[in-house]
């Protein structure tokens, strides 16, 4: 898979000022490319990048899904402005607001510096905020696999990374963690959509 941006019709001069750039600045990099999907590409731009500007001020943004009664919500750009992977956290039950608080107290310790790890269970100290006191006790994060795709389709994630960082993204190369909540089997078991989970619970 080759990094969208080379996809795009500008010249290559362009797309070589953009590679260096990615490196030397990659502040100016979001700021410089954003500009020209709004100008070349302006309903692409606000139909899937409306995102940007938000990430460009605090250097990350959550976004929030619900689909066949599955709700997760996922990080954009803490690979990309902290050298931390995305977090991805899904429940059948919780509301997606409480998964994007749940994701703001991840990103607000990364933004300081900590580091999360797979395998690791970060249960007993979710479990001391008041949102998610309920929590079982397991909150284990795991690596994003090639299965996960059809569970979680994450394209804003991949469209972010090939337009604005020239990443090399295949399906089992997403730079994420995830984290399943609340789930009657855990992991998720691979391919199809989450709702063949819930009706193993009937």
């Amino acid at each position: 898979m080759i990094p969208l941006i080379e996809t795009l019709n500008i010249p290559e001069s362009r797309k070589q000022y953009y590679r260096r750039l990615l490196h030397e600045n990659p502040s100016r990099n979001l700021i410089e490319r954003y500009s020209l999907f709004c100008e070349e590409y302006t309903d692409f731009a606000r139909k899937r990048l409306s995102y940007i500007p938000e990430l460009m001020h605090k250097g990350w943004v959550p976004i929030v899904l619900s689909d066949e009664g599955m709700n997760y919500a996922f990080t954009i750009g803490l690979e990309y402005s902290f050298g931390h992977p995305e977090i991805l956290i899904a429940s059948p039950h919780r509301p997606a607001r409480v998964l994007a608080q749940m994701i703001e107290w991840f990103t607000d310790r990364v933004e300081v510096g900590e580091r999360f790890e797979t395998c690791s269970n970060y249960a007993n100290e979710l479990k001391k905020q008041p949102d998610f006191s309920d929590l079982d006790d397991t909150a284990i994060l795991r690596p994003y696999e090639e299965s996960d795709t059809d569970n979680y389709p994450c394209g804003y994630l991949y469209s972010f990374y090939g337009y604005f960082a020239d990443r090399n993204l295949d399906m089992n190369k997403l730079p994420m963690l995830i984290l399943e909540l609340d789930f009657p089997v855990s992991p998720a078991p691979p391919g199809g959509r989450l709702s063949n989970i819930m009706n193993m619970q009937n």
